[in-house]
């Protein structure tokens, strides 16, 4: 089941296509293990006179399995940099995947003050810039959950939970005595330390809409301290509220806010395919009528320090970033800089650069260009880069770059990112993954799906965005993912570079719910792959517990009551109902929660001659993190597509027992088929006799 909070054409529009090829010099295809342990950069922070900027390197390690996690500073007048501390052990944060840590800097930039998970506990860390060393100046019973900044850049604020031993006494208190199942409890999740919470497995609950999660005891107070950033001073400042859940809406609104002391509220809105930005003033409410802030999709805004500009990033059909400054006094709007790819604060676009009165320090990667760090001029739009962790991966060149737009049947752009060989041979496989497609393509949305690797192995690899939808209609927004998947396929037939008959998907959440959907409803695919649950009424029953927002959006996003409500529509969008319809091979790999969701799919696909797999991944979230289920998934959907696209058998005598099993239900399909011909000629026959 997707987490998404909002949601077969006839025939597909593709002789209208418009072809915007783009012949990039690709650059390095790495293997596998050096996917997962590519570099990413995050946490961005200029210093308060914009000389200089800090930033964190988060690189996976297999042997660990773990992420090793270090500062370092930049000049962005000499663009020299310097790495200054460990920054300890991670400490989840959703898709990115670990947690972006604040910065705080001490008023003479001697210093910078951050969260760092050491030793088991969450506190505050003071980092000389100079690499002199990084010492604790807030450790306590508690973590720490958060920091910021004071408006008068003397101090910081910071939070406290409950402490370590509370958490643990009250887990373990539930573990005793049994958990009272309400709305707030998951019961495909492992109900005692069954997920990440602050860097270690902890108890936790549903707190929000959809799948939110926080620890057991999120509704406890919390308290606010104050620290001097120069005397190391602390004062208890008082108890905050917990926080609020927001209900469920359909309304277009606000998609995201800024606020910051001495400024304006800024609100960006999203309504009708393009987007307005709002300025809320004493005198009343300013909209910028410039093109730019009508874009389609506001990637995010920032205010530039010492002006009256406020930045803001766009994102075309094929997620390249420009950067913009909108002049709140005079209105007028100045583009800086436009690129072919990802210019923003960490891998997600949505997070602004980080801005001094002269430069933006962004993290930018191209479809086939890793993460770097680089400055943007905010006057000429120079760019230069200040730090390269992925420089040797970026050397090597294995791929072509095009992207490609074409309209559907109902006048609809649809575009995609394609990765070919080389030199690419007539009629390769083809794989397909269908979500969003921003910045470095290592496995798509989710980042199941190695497509360098795949590349490598000699398949067309297709990256497609989401088309927007014209309505709330689940069920028109896969056909439309339909549509561009039998354009992208046609698109590339034609031109001799795919074989129609090998053509495999794989899709994450939203992605994976389309994979299914194309499964289920053509003869497009000949191999799929999921990385995430679909809708099935089994696992209605175990997640629409009353007084949990479950029914509620399945109902509005997915025309879906419970299945006596609506069988009709749960027949038309569960696969699990349809498995007499789905013939491609399936291999699923999921978190063991969502995998648990997934017994009724599966148990009705191995009944038939279809071959499918599953395989749990214990202890992750909706996004795997851990870097040895990463390396698994990258190796085995590898091998899962390149078996059934290439009747490739890797040689590796660790995977006899996984190719014994695969060519057993090959063999079993193929006896069901052959045995079905035999049926279907006899019948054939007989009625020939008869006549």
């Amino acid at each position: 089941m997707s987490r998404r909070s909002l949601p077969r054409a006839a025939r597909c529009g593709v002789l209208g296509a418009a072809l915007i090829a783009l012949s990039v010099p690709a650059a390095a295809g790495p293997t596998i293990p050096e996917l997962v342990e590519m570099a990413d950069i995050t946490s961005l922070s200029v210093s308060p006179s914009g000389r200089k900027v800090v930033f964190r390197v988060e690189r996976a390690s297999i042997g660990r399995n773990s992420y090793r996690l270090d500062w370092y500073v930049a000049d962005l007048a000499s663009a020299t940099t310097l790495r200054i501390a460990d920054g300890g052990w991670p400490i989840e944060g959703g898709g990115e995947p670990l947690a972006v840590e604040p910065v705080v800097w001490s008023p003479d930039e001697r210093f910078v003050f951050h969260r760092a998970l050491v030793d088991g506990a969450i506190g505050v860390w003071r980092t000389a810039l100079n690499a002199a060393g990084s010492r604790p100046v807030v450790l306590a019973d508690s973590d720490v959950e958060s920091i910021a900044a004071t408006a008068d850049g003397r101090a910081l604020t910071y939070v406290l939970g409950p402490s370590r031993a509370e958490i643990a006494r009250a887990e373990r208190r539930e573990y005793d005595k049994g958990i009272l199942v309400d709305d707030s409890v998951d019961l495909q999740q492992n109900l005692y330390r069954g997920g990440q919470v602050n860097g270690r497995l902890a108890s936790q609950r549903l707190v929000g809409r959809w799948y939110t999660r926080a620890g057991l005891l999120w509704q406890a107070p919390r308290q606010r301290y104050w620290l001097d950033l120069q005397t190391l001073e602390t004062r208890r400042l008082g108890p905050l509220d917990p926080p609020a859940v927001e209900p469920l809406s359909t309304e277009a609104g606000t998609v995201m806010i800024l606020e910051e002391p001495g400024r304006p509220l800024v609100r960006v809105r999203r309504q009708g395919g393009h987007s307005t930005i709002e300025l809320d003033r004493p005198d009343g409410s300013v909209s910028c009528t410039d093109a730019a802030c009508r874009a389609a999709r506001i990637s995010s805004i920032a205010w530039r320090p010492e002006t009256d500009e406020l930045a803001f990033s766009t994102s075309d059909g094929h997620f390249r970033q420009s950067l913009h400054l909108w002049d709140v006094t005079r209105g007028g709007v100045r583009t800086v800089a436009r690129t072919k790819g990802l210019a923003a604060g960490s891998r997600d676009p949505s997070r602004p650069c980080a801005f001094t009165v002269t430069v933006a320090a962004c993290v930018t990667a191209t479809a086939v260009g890793p993460p770097r760090i680089e400055s943007v001029d905010l006057v000429s739009g120079a760019r230069t880069v200040l730090f390269d962790p992925n420089a040797i991966l970026r050397q090597r060149e294995t791929a072509r770059v095009e992207q490609l737009a074409w309209t559907i049947a109902d006048g609809r752009q649809v575009t995609g990112t394609v990765l070919l060989p080389r030199d690419t041979p007539a009629g390769a496989p083809l794989f397909v993954t269908y979500y969003g497609c921003p910045g470095y393509l290592r496995g798509g949305v989710g980042d199941e799906y190695p497509m360098g690797p795949l590349v490598d192995a000699g398949f067309v690899v297709a990256c497609l965005n989401t088309v927007p939808a014209q309505a709330i209609d689940i069920v028109a927004e896969y056909e439309t993912a339909l549509e561009s998947v039998r354009g992208i396929v046609g698109l590339l037939a034609e031109r001799g570079l795919v074989d129609r008959g090998r053509v495999g998907m794989g899709g994450f959440s939203f992605g994976g719910e389309v994979t299914m959907w194309v499964a289920t409803n053509s003869d497009l695919l000949a191999a799929a792959a999921l990385a995430s649950p679909q809708y099935t009424p089994s696992s209605y029953w175990s997640n629409a517990l009353p007084g949990r927002d479950y029914a509620e959006v399945l109902r509005v996003f997915h025309g879906l009551g419970n299945p006596d409500e609506t069988p009709e529509r749960w027949r038309t969008i569960s696969p699990a109902l349809n498995t007499d319809r789905i013939e491609v091979p399936l291999l699923m790999q999921l978190p063991e929660t969502e995998a648990r969701a997934q017994a009724e799919l599966y148990t009705r696909l191995a009944g038939t001659p279809t071959p499918v797999e599953l395989y749990a991944f214990p202890d992750e979230g909706h996004v795997k993190t851990q870097p040895r289920h990463r390396l698994a998934v990258y190796r085995r959907n590898v091998d899962w597509f390149r078996y059934w696209l290439q009747g490739y058998v890797d040689p590796d005598p660790a995977k006899t027992e996984q190719y014994r099993r695969w060519d057993a239900l090959r063999r079993r399909r193929d006896e069901a088929q052959r045995a079905n011909e035999r049926s279907q000629a006899s019948a054939a026959d007989s009625s020939t006799s008869r006549r």
